[in-house]
């Protein structure tokens, strides 16, 4: 009998996130790079070909391994780590209906390996006028510079993941308004400032883009990918940093823009549940944590406070017998 793990792995992406599952191709990508580090780390650690690897490979040491692989040698943070571990318990979940019962405790052992907790960071996010200062470093006598202006200028608009943007085609895009493909195959509308859809159709004209093709593309015509959007974000704050320096030294991402966009919407004082709705959010907790993020809402509600004109005076508490029988020991 054959090695039934490589046709085991390859109906779990092919059939059972896909189809079973209903997973986003989001999340299959991701999932698929977690085993593009598993496989060559295991096959490295046991001296063995890839194809050679077997199910039983899979047991908790060496997921361990794996696991303090990547924060030791590829420095991921423990959230990372976590997504890994995520991808792989799904894969062991799936094996589990799949294989020989003499695998089913080793499964179980791993799939019993615990989150690493992690520290929740503080969400990041930019003033309107570092928002503006980007976009006016642009050099938009430029064909990528125009296209740079327009993708930055809807993102903040609009407050989409640059997944979402990158998807976007002309047809998505309404005379005032623009749908939005979001994470777990969701759909949601966004309205349009004026002049973003004024841009938006005159971009569409200049590069004669017909209804099915990608709104934002490199100079060889294929997508532009978040890694390129991502280097060109760079280079535009970079240069915006010589004339305002609170960008200087900073991790200023492109979700950092969604992130400035909530935040806007917060302190002009829209709702939370309008803003979660605004931007996609399953979870309320995650819209909450722009409230964490809002040092100057904190300021204003302390000076709200009424201090009072002289501290009370603390009523002295009553000897303890439990501490006084420590303090003799």
């Amino acid at each position: 009998m054959g090695n039934p793990f490589p046709d085991l792995l390859q109906r779990f992406f092919a059939d059972y996130l896909p189809r079973q599952r209903n997973f986003s191709p989001h999340t299959i990508c991701a999932y698929r790079d977690t085993f593009h580090l598993l496989l060559p780390f295991l096959s490295a650690r046991l001296r063995k070909p890839i194809d050679l690897l077997t199910i039983e490979t899979f047991s908790p040491e060496t997921i361990l391994a794996f696991l303090d692989h990547l924060e030791q040698v590829r420095k991921n943070k423990a959230r990372t780590r976590n997504y890994r571990l995520a991808a792989i318990r799904s894969f062991v979940r799936f094996a589990l209906n799949q294989t020989a019962p003499d695998f089913l405790v080793a499964n179980q052992r791993i799939l019993a390996i615990p989150d690493k907790r992690c520290p929740k960071p503080l969400l990041g996010f930019l003033t309107r006028e570092e928002i503006d200062a980007i976009l006016a470093a642009i050099d938009d006598s430029t064909w990528s510079g125009r296209r740079d202006h327009l993708l930055f200028t809807l993102l903040y608009n609009t407050g989409a993941r640059i997944s979402e943007a990158l998807q976007l085609r002309p047809v998505d895009v309404q005379n005032r308004s623009v749908r939005l493909h979001g994470k777990g195959r969701k759909e949601r509308g966004a309205p349009l400032w004026p002049q973003t859809a004024r841009r938006i159709r005159q971009w569409c004209q200049t590069n004669g883009l017909r209804p099915d093709q990608f709104l934002f593309t490199n100079q060889r015509g294929t997508p532009l990918t978040r890694q390129g959007a991502s280097f060109r974000l760079a280079l535009a704050v970079r240069q915006a940093a010589q004339k305002f320096p609170t960008l200087k030294d900073r991790n200023i991402s492109l979700h950092s823009i969604r992130h400035s966009t909530a935040m806007a919407l917060l302190q002009s004082g829209v709702s939370l549940e309008v803003i979660a709705l605004f931007l996609g959010h399953e979870q309320p907790t995650t819209t909450h944590g722009y409230i964490e993020a809002d040092l100057k809402m904190k300021a204003d509600c302390l000076r709200r406070l009424v201090e009072t004109s002289a501290p009370r005076r603390r009523q002295p508490e009553p000897p303890s017998r439990v501490l006084a029988f420590l303090e003799a020991l």
